[in-house]
């Protein structure tokens, strides 16, 4: 008897066993596979890094500046991480964390007073220098009273990592006694190196500021080809092709 048992083949598990382990196993790893996907796709997400003079020179017109801001962040593409940055009283007074909720920003960009002090665009320019996947810097600024030099000097750092710097040129505070032309000097050298763009910031046509403003969101989300696929649908799109270095 013994030796029958032996000679007994042995038993074979249910191909259903099977499917149902192996079912198992993939529904146990989906989730995982997800996080990681998820995981990876954040950090390959693109970033645009939006920043303000918020001096007291341009207080004059900052009301229609924060209109246009906002209205700039929510039109902001999903696929991209927004930050903000501003500089009043000689020195940078924040920069926030990056964030796909562009929307966000809306209380905080509207919570930004001026006050006087020298311009701190150098600081902004280097804390770009550091982030990674920035694709674009904007900044809306009036002056510049710092050392150019050095605005050159990151600016070719900017270059290397591939982030372009588009400069809002605000000049209405010439009127007022500010000069505005030294500024545009060295805006139009930094924008030349990162092969961005200078641009008017006329507060007499917030459209186009605002068209032009989502123009460089589609570039930094997208890149070169979005922009040129849409010049027909976004006229600033063409325009801000024109205008990039």
């Amino acid at each position: 008897m013994a030796e029958d048992k032996k000679n007994l083949p042995a038993k074979r598990v249910g191909s259903g066993f099977l499917d149902k382990v192996r079912s198992s196993k993939a529904i146990s790893a989906t989730p995982k596979q997800e996080m990681l996907k998820r995981a990876i796709a954040y950090q390959e997400r693109p970033r645009l890094l939006f920043a303000m003079d918020a001096t007291a020179s341009r207080e004059a017109c900052w009301n229609v500046a924060k209109e246009i801001t906002g209205a700039m962040f929510e039109a902001v593409p999903g696929e991209l991480d927004v930050a903000l940055a501003y500089h009043s009283g000689g020195r940078l007074q924040e920069m926030t964390p990056f964030s796909p909720e562009a929307r966000a920003f809306l209380d905080k960009v509207q919570a930004v007073r001026c006050s006087a002090g020298r311009t701190a665009l150098n600081e902004i320019l280097d804390k770009a220098a550091q982030a990674p996947r920035i694709k674009a810097l904007i900044y809306i600024g009036d002056c510049f009273e710092e050392d150019p030099k050095e605005a050159v000097e990151i600016a070719q750092q900017l270059k290397l990592k591939g982030v372009r710097c588009f400069i809002f040129h605000d000049n209405s505070s010439q009127a007022q006694g500010y000069d505005t032309k030294s500024a545009l000097a060295i805006f139009e050298q930094i924008t030349r190196i990162t092969g961005g763009a200078i641009l008017p910031f006329d507060e007499t046509s917030p459209d186009l500021v605002r068209e032009l403003l989502s123009a460089i969101a589609l570039y930094a989300a997208q890149g070169i080809k979005a922009l040129q696929n849409q010049t027909k649908l976004l006229p600033a799109a063409r325009l801000l092709l024109e205008q990039m270095k």
